[in-house]
């Protein structure tokens, strides 16, 4: 999946971090340097409140739940 960069930037912390700034716990490749923070755009902050209104309470017809498959009789050895 793409890092869809551009719903993001990179500033620099003026006085206290802000509390929007993405939290990179564990993950220190993609941390920004000392004095800066990655912070979502209103556009990612748009994206986020129009996903988390979706209607998700019921099943979805087209995401089939995985059904079990019982294991193939086993062949009797002949004599």
């Amino acid at each position: 999946m793409p890092a869809y960069r551009f719903l993001y930037k990179k500033k620099r912390i003026s006085g206290v971090a802000s509390p929007e700034a993405v939290n990179f716990a564990g993950d220190t490749r993609e941390e920004p340097e000392a004095g800066w923070e990655i912070v979502p755009t209103y556009d990612a902050q748009c994206l986020v409140t129009y996903l988390m209104t979706r209607d998700q309470s019921h099943a979805l017809k087209e995401a089939k739940s995985p059904q079990t498959i019982a294991p193939a009789p086993a062949k009797e050895a002949k004599k």
